[in-house]
This record gives structure tokens, C-alpha cells and sequence, in this order.
């Protein structure tokens, strides 16, 4: 049964529901991203200078592929950047001066010719996880407050599509007081945020945190404490599920956060929005959308080049020395020169690694392919068949998948 979600920004199309999984399409500012699907964390920005692609190491040479830079040998890779993640905090990663700086944020990402090949959807992150820790950018000669009126501004000049309020996530070690206070300090940003916001063109998504039912219900009760469920409802168009990160190794606890914040917003009668699910690894990606989930974010396919991995799926990953690249078809493992750099030829690391992460992006990017034509069928054969095909012989997944399966895709018999 067709679904659809529609504000002035956003129109978010369910065409398909099997089980609790659905896919559809998100639209945002006539850009259209098929549901469920994964915005891969690109630094547009990592402290160089056009000449070098804004730098960045192996963020540059994911970059080449973006646009197709002579330096990678291939056409551009835009298909596999229909949506990126970038963080406002990622510009506190380098000791920026005030010009470079202001340089970044002079002219929107996809305004740039260097970045005209792509044209995908730009979540931008408002960095509140590393802004609890400090909250100032602290440039080589320049210092910066950062709140939620500032994060807003970088938002907007980065020409983002969607973006997400300044919030104070919890810890797993956090009690129920500090919990609740930093639900009310949210809140505090968020009436900021929409008046800030309120002619932006472009997503707004509200940030929540919690583990479980009873944490994310309690959050948002505290929410419409300080800010009216009216004006709230009125104002944002999605929902992001954060907090996740410090349990991203824990798919039990992930299984339970995204089932139950499901559970909340058809409570609180938004089931309909978007939800998207912070920073979680390409592993756990497949159960939690079979659980409902539309979005993520992941910079999975960095990490695993970095550590020498290269992925033969979402699940199974190899060490680099060990890949027959013969087995795959992605542009990355078809070009004999870029197969040789990842063999280790190559002057620099992110030669090398580069190449893997884009590699292994395709490969994610391809599984999520599979994962909405499985849910595009007509009953839960499909996604079924797809969980016991990647989980079966996998023991440290295999008993969640089942879970999954049992609790969200109606059993296997």
C-alpha cells in the first residue's frame, strides 16, 4: 500500500511495504534518491585548495572518482553519489586559516565547477556529537563559537539539502537527569533552528536520541515540553536516530533503537517521515532496513580500505593481498592500472586505498540496489531469500538476521 509524505521541501513516496521494510523515493529540491539507501561521508573539504581537490588523502581520491578526475582514469562515478554525508564539524579537522575558510563557504558544493559531475543529495550534519566536547573552531588565526546560529549558517552556505538541528546526543553511560537536560538543551536549539530555517530551501530533519521505546518517547516528550508537538510537526519534515554510533558493534541494541523508534513515530503519528539512521556501519545497513528504515549514513567504506579490506559484499570482507580481482565488474576493478595501485603500486597511500574505498562503495551501493528490488516484490520471499543468501553462514550476524526476519518479515514459514 502506497504511502506518501509530503511539506512544502520534501515529498517522500512509499511505494512498497513488505513486512516492516519499505522503499520508495525521497525528493528534495527535484532530486530524487531511491529509498532505502546509503549517503556515503564525504569530506567535500579537508583543508586543500581547488588545485588538489580541497585534499583530504584518501576523501581526495573518492573525490576523482566523483567527478572523474584524470588522476583515477575513469569517467565520473556520479551514479554512486545520488546522496553524500558531510559534517559541519569536519571543518575543525584542519588548522583552517580565516581566508580558506571563508573560501569553503563562499560558493554552495554543487555550484562549484570542479564539483559539477555531481548532483546528489547533501546531508549535512551538525557536528553536535564533537561540539559537546568543544565548542569553537579553533582555526590557525581564527576562533569561531559554534552554535546553533553558526552551524546553521555553514549548513546553508554548504548548499546543503537536508540538514538536522544542533543536538546534544546521549552516552550509553549517561543517567536518566543528564539525559533529560540534554534533551531540554535540544530543545533550546531547536526553537532557534526553525526560526533560523525558516526560509531555507531545502529538508529539515529532528534529531533524536534514545536506545529504546521508553528513551526516544521520554526524549520527545521533553522536546514538546519546551517546544509545541504543533510547531514541531510543522517544522520538520524527517526523522534522524542518533546516538547510535557508541553501539554500532552491538546489532541487538541496533535492532531494538530502530524497531522501537519506528514504534514511536507511528505513535506520535509520523510514521510516514523519513527516517534516517546516524553513522552505523554497512553491516548492520541490511537488517535495519528491513526493520523500516529509509536512510544512513557510513563512511564504512573508507575504514575498510584503510585497514587493508576489500568487500566481496556488505558482509565479507578480505585483506587486499588476498583479493582475486577477476571476480568483480565495478569500473574500479576493470581498469588494469587502478587493479595494479591497489595492489600496492603506487607512490602515495591514498593511491592505493583509494581506490579500494570506492571499490567498496560500489559494492554497497549495488547491495542496496538488491535490497529495494526485494522489497519492490510482492511478498517477503525476496528479502527472505536475500538475508538467508548473505547471513546463513555468517555466525556473528546470522542469529540477528533472525531475529529480523521472525519479528519484521512475518517468520520463515
Amino acid at each position: 500500500m502506497a504511502q506518501t509524505h509530503s511539506t512544502q521541501s520534501l515529498d517522500f513516496d512509499i511505494d512498497s511495504i513488505t513486512g516492516d521494510a519499505r522503499a520508495g523515493q525521497l525528493i528534495i529540491n527535484d532530486q530524487t534518491l531511491e529509498t532505502p539507501n546509503l549517503f556515503p561521508v564525504l569530506n567535500f573539504y579537508a583543508g586543500g585548495t581547488q588545485r588538489s581537490v580541497y585534499g583530504g588523502g584518501v576523501h581526495r581520491t573518492i573525490k576523482e572518482f566523483m567527478i572523474g578526475a584524470d588522476r583515477v582514469g575513469t569517467d565520473p562515478l556520479s551514479e554512486y553519489f545520488d546522496a553524500a554525508m558531510t559534517s559541519v564539524s569536519s571543518l575543525t579537522d584542519y588548522n583552517l586559516t580565516r581566508e580558506r575558510y571563508e573560501d569553503y563557504l563562499e560558493t554552495p558544493i554543487k555550484e562549484r565547477e570542479l564539483f559539477e559531475p555531481f548532483s546528489g543529495l547533501v546531508f549535512a550534519d551538525s557536528g553536535g556529537f564533537k561540539f559537546l566536547n568543544s565548542d569553537e573552531m579553533d582555526g590557525s588565526d581564527f576562533e569561531m563559537e559554534m552554535n546553533q546560529e553558526t552551524v546553521f549558517d555553514i549548513q546553508q552556505s554548504l548548499g546543503s539539502d537536508i540538514i538536522v538541528n544542533l543536538d546534544h546526543p546521549i552516552a550509553p553511560d549517561d543517567g536518566h537527569e543528564e539525559r533529560v537536560e540534554k534533551a531540554r538543551q535540544t530543545a533550546d536549539n531547536i526553537h532557534e533552528f526553525l526560526s533560523l530555517s525558516r526560509d531555507f530551501e531545502g529538508a529539515l530533519y529532528l534529531t533524536v536520541h534514545g536506545y529504546n521505546y521508553s528513551m526516544i518517547d521520554e526524549f520527545l516528550d521533553v522536546l514538546t515540553d519546551e517546544v509545541p508537538e504543533g510547531v514541531i510537526r510543522e517544522g520538520f519534515d524527517g526523522i534522524a536516530l542518533g546516538s547510535l554510533v557508541p553501539k554500532k558493534d552491538n546489532r541487538g541494541a541496533l535492532i531494538t533503537a530502530v524497531s522501537d523508534c519506528r514504534e514511536v513515530m507511528a505513535d506520535w503519528g509520523i510514521s510516514d517521515w523519513p527516517l534516517h539512521v546516524l553513522g552505523i556501519s554497512s553491516r548492520a545497513i541490511p537488517l535495519l532496513a528491513a526493520l523500516g528504515a529509509d536512510t544512513f549514513d557510513s563512511s564504512t567504506h573508507l575504514h575498510n580500505a584503510i585497514n587493508g579490506k576489500y568487500n566481496y559484499s556488505m558482509m565479507e570482507s578480505v585483506p587486499i593481498d588476498d583479493v582475486d580481482f577477476s571476480r568483480c565488474d565495478c569500473p574500479v576493478c576493470q581498469s588494469d592500472e587502478l587493479v595494479d595501485r591497489m595492489k600496492g603500486n603506487a607512490e602515495y597511500q591514498k593511491d592505493i586505498l583509494g581506490p579500494v574505498a570506492m571499490h567498496n562503495l560500489i559494492i554497497q551501493k549495488r547491495e542496496l540496489a538488491e535490497i529495494r528490488r526485494c522489497i519492490h516484490e510482492e511478498d517477503t520471499n525476496a528479502l527472505v531469500d536475500y538475508f538467508e543468501d548473505r547471513f546463513s553462514r555468517d555466525k556473528t550476524m546470522r542469529r540477528y538476521a533472525h531475529q529480523v526476519v521472525n519479528e519484521s518479515l512475518g517468520g520463515y514459514f
